[in-house]
C-alpha cells in the first residue's frame, strides 16, 4: 500500500498489475464536496483494489470511509454523518459499454485512458452523501411544528367564513 497517490492513473495497466492503494486523504482537498460541507475538516480513509472480474474487465473494489460535516436541514445546525461505503467500479470507455454492466457494479466512464485519482474518491463520497442531511428525530433541535421562536394560533371558537362560499351560491342561482 503505497502512501504517495498518483493524481492520474491507468486504470486498465493498474487492474493488469493487481495494484493496491490505501490510505487517507484531507477532506479540504476535494473542490466539489467542499461545498457540501459545513466544515472541511478531517481525513477520508479508503481502501481501493484494482483487478480484472470473470469477463476480464477492469475492476475496482474497495471502501471508503470519513465523518462529513453537514447542515441538518430540520434546525441547521451541524450535523455529523459517518460515511462507510463499498465500491464496485468498472472502467468503461463508452456509454454503450456502460449500459451493458450488470445494475450492481457502478461505471466510471474513462477518457483518455486516464482516471483522475482525487476524483474518484470525491465522486464516490458525493454519491454517498443523503439528499437531505438530518439529525435523528430525537437529536433535532428543530422545533416539531413552526418556526422557532413563533407562537402557535390559537383558535378564536368562531368558524371562519369560506371565501367561495359566494361563488357555491352563485352557481346555485345560475341552475
Amino acid at each position: 500500500m503505497s502512501k504517495r497517490f498518483p493524481d492520474r492513473l491507468d486504470p486498465w495497466r493498474f487492474a493488469d498489475l493487481g495494484k493496491e492503494i490505501g490510505g487517507e486523504l484531507p477532506l479540504d482537498t476535494f473542490s466539489r464536496l467542499g461545498a457540501c460541507l459545513l466544515k472541511p475538516a478531517g481525513n477520508v480513509s479508503f481502501k481501493l483494489s484494482f483487478g480484472r472480474d470473470q469477463e476480464r474487465r477492469a475492476i475496482l473494489r474497495g471502501w471508503l470511509k470519513a465523518e462529513l460535516s453537514l447542515q441538518c436541514q430540520r434546525c441547521l445546525e451541524e450535523v455529523n454523518l459517518p460515511i462507510d461505503t463499498q465500491l464496485s467500479v468498472v472502467f468503461v470507455q463508452g456509454l454503450d459499454e456502460a449500459e451493458m454492466l450488470a445494475e450492481d457494479l457502478d461505471p466510471c466512464l474513462v477518457e483518455d485512458d486516464q482516471v483522475v485519482f482525487r476524483d474518484l474518491i470525491e465522486d464516490e463520497l458525493l454519491l454517498a452523501l443523503p439528499q437531505v442531511a438530518m439529525h435523528d428525530p430525537g437529536a433535532c433541535a428543530a422545533p416539531v411544528l413552526g418556526v422557532a421562536g413563533e407562537k402557535p394560533i390559537e383558535s378564536s371558537g368562531q368558524e371562519r367564513e369560506n371565501p367561495f362560499a359566494a361563488l357555491a351560491e352563485l352557481k346555485r342561482d345560475k341552475e
